[in-house]
Order: C-alpha cells, then sequence, then structure tokens
C-alpha cells in the first residue's frame, strides 16, 4: 500500500496545543522571538523529534514570503523523516490566528508553484490553528491535492471565530 492509498481524510476537531504550551516548552533557540513567529513547523508524523523532508524548504519559502515561520526544535537536533514515494507530506503547522488567511495563500502557491503538484498527487498535512480567544483546533488533510482547498477554508474560518 502506498503512503496515501488510504480513504481521503479530512477532519477538524478540539486540540489541546496551544501557544502558550508551546511557548512554555519552547527550544531555547525560540525563547527570544518565539512572540513574533506566526507559524511553527511541529514534529510530524506520529514523533516528538523527527520532520518530513523539505521541512526547511517549507520554512524558506513561509519566510521569504514574509511570514515569521520556525521549526520547532533545537538546531543540532533536527532530523527528518525520509518518507519516499510521490505523495507530498508538508507536516504539522501550528498558526496563529493573525496569519491563517495568509498562510492559507501562501502555502497554496507552495504546493502548486514550488512543488508542481499535479491534480491527483496525494498530499497529508495538518494544522493547528489559534481562534481568536487562543484555544485551538486541528484540521488534517489526507487525500489528492485537489481536494485540499477544504482544509484551507476549514482552517480560515478560524480566524474571523471567536
Amino acid at each position: 500500500m502506498d503512503g496515501l492509498e488510504l480513504k481521503e481524510r479530512f477532519e477538524v476537531s478540539p486540540s489541546d496545543l496551544t501557544f502558550e504550551v508551546l511557548a512554555k516548552n519552547a527550544p531555547e533557540e525560540l525563547l527570544h522571538n518565539i512572540n513574533d513567529i506566526g507559524v511553527l513547523i511541529l514534529p510530524s508524523h506520529g514523533t516528538d523529534d523527527s520532520f518530513y523532508n523539505g521541512s526547511l524548504d517549507t520554512l524558506d519559502y513561509l519566510n521569504n514570503n514574509k511570514i515569521k515561520t520556525d521549526i520547532y526544535v533545537r538546531d543540532e537536533e533536527y532530523k527528518e523523516l525520509g518518507l519516499h514515494g510521490a505523495d507530498i507530506w508538508l507536516g504539522t503547522f501550528f498558526l496563529k490566528n493573525f496569519v491563517i488567511p495568509i498562510f492559507c495563500g501562501v502555502i497554496a502557491s507552495y504546493i502548486h508553484e514550488k512543488l508542481k503538484a499535479k491534480k491527483d498527487d496525494k498530499i497529508s498535512l495538518k494544522l493547528i490553528v489559534e481562534k481568536n480567544d487562543g484555544t485551538t483546533s486541528m484540521v488534517a488533510f489526507d487525500g489528492k491535492v485537489e481536494e485540499v482547498e477544504k482544509a484551507l477554508n476549514a482552517a480560515k474560518k478560524f480566524s474571523n471565530e471567536n
């Protein structure tokens, strides 16, 4: 069975992970500017310390597009998961409320323009989005690239919600 050859998964659910929790447990390198960061790239694929191959490219793309982003790990502890196959594994992102609409537009451009994703390609991403009141929800998507907009649109709704 290929990586994402499972049924499409689109899930929106409450999350316990908040910015306060991330800030409290942040790697020392992040502490000095964590309040200025709009997006944190979190460990993925059920691990506490591994990131998808290409996470540094995603980090650079977001920062180059004026979205202050960092990876939630100490530099010397950064390691990547080398998942092989044609699937696009973007990872897990924590989004502060103010950056949600901008992030969604930029990540859609990244998927189509930088990664050159085709309509039948399979993609996986998880967004933990902060609401105006500081609580969070998770939007998880595994499926065809042509359907990823439903996950991005679900995340955008939280930017206006109290």
